[in-house]
């Protein structure tokens, strides 16, 4: 079997990780092509040269691997290796966080196709894009601060960053209906659930749509009632919230300045005009949310 490893030292806490994937490796009888980000893009490699392509990284790495490997239209599956400080995807799909064990699951027969959201026909996403008060937040999460702190720091940069955030207002087209609304946060995610929070109840992840999601909070304590509702799953009639199921989405904010984000990596765009791509991608994963 030949593997292709693309790492990313620069994700989460810890570098030298690579040590520990040679380490299991050993034993195993493969043909191993390492490609460390810093030395340079892997987009001119063919894909189809290998088995199976292995991504040590976070989010950000995954999502150009993932990209990479639509673009060529491969048939190969991708197995993720969660060395990133948020590893969102990783844990929707039920892949371990300890590198052998995620290891491990990337040699079994655990492939599954994914739905992939393209933005502006150009931009790939696997998790999620967004823009308000979520993309505010990645903007101000500092690589320093992902290090030393892990997901905490989105968290920390979450609470700090909502004193200093307003409402907008969005103009948006969700399939056939149009709307103005007035929002901190809209964001368009591939997945109906994330973690223990159900985003979307009338969506599963094979329904070939994105769900969007509409988000009202005006004040700390709205977000706080928010987030018990979801944990409780009592949210449906809540004004603070809205939510949508659609194949093709635009959302244009009125405000230029506006943050922007494409699976946690801030992108500068004046408006988002999304559709889905249906299972456009194998990938191993333990489940699908």
């Amino acid at each position: 079997m030949k593997i292709l490893i693309i790492y990313n030292p620069l994700a989460g806490k810890e570098k030298k990780k690579d040590l520990q994937i040679k380490r299991f490796l050993k034993d195993y009888n493969l043909e191993i092509i390492w490609h460390y980000v810093r030395q340079g893009s892997f987009v001119n490699l063919n894909p189809q040269n290998f088995d199976r392509i292995f991504v040590a990284g976070g989010d950000g790495t995954v999502r150009e691997a993932a990209s990479w490997l639509i673009s060529k239209k491969a048939n190969v599956p991708l197995i993720i290796i969660p060395i990133g400080s948020g590893n969102i995807l990783a844990s929707s799909l039920g892949i371990p966080l300890e590198i052998k064990k995620a290891l491990q699951l990337g040699f079994s027969d655990k492939i599954r196709k994914i739905n992939v959201g393209l933005v502006n026909n150009k931009y790939y996403f696997l998790v999620a894009a967004g823009c308000g008060f979520d993309a505010k937040v990645i903007k101000h999460t500092t690589r320093k601060m992902k290090k030393a702190w892990g997901f905490l720091a989105y968290i920390f940069s979450l609470v700090f960053n909502f004193f200093n955030t307003e409402t907008n207002k969005f103009f948006i087209k969700v399939d056939d209906m149009k709307k103005t609304v007035t929002a901190q946060s809209i964001l368009v995610s591939n997945f109906p659930k994330f973690f223990n929070l159900v985003l979307n109840p009338q969506l599963k992840i094979n329904d070939n749509v994105l769900n969007v999601s509409i988000i009202k909070t005006l004040h700390i304590k709205d977000l706080g009632i928010l987030l018990y509702r979801f944990l409780i799953g009592k949210y449906k009639k809540d004004w603070r919230y809205e939510y949508y199921a659609a194949k093709k989405i635009y959302i244009l904010p009125y405000n230029k300045n506006t943050h922007i984000q494409i699976d946690g990596e801030i992108v500068e765009l004046p408006y988002l005009d999304i559709q889905i791509i249906p299972q456009a991608l194998k990938i191993i994963a333990n489940k699908l949310p």
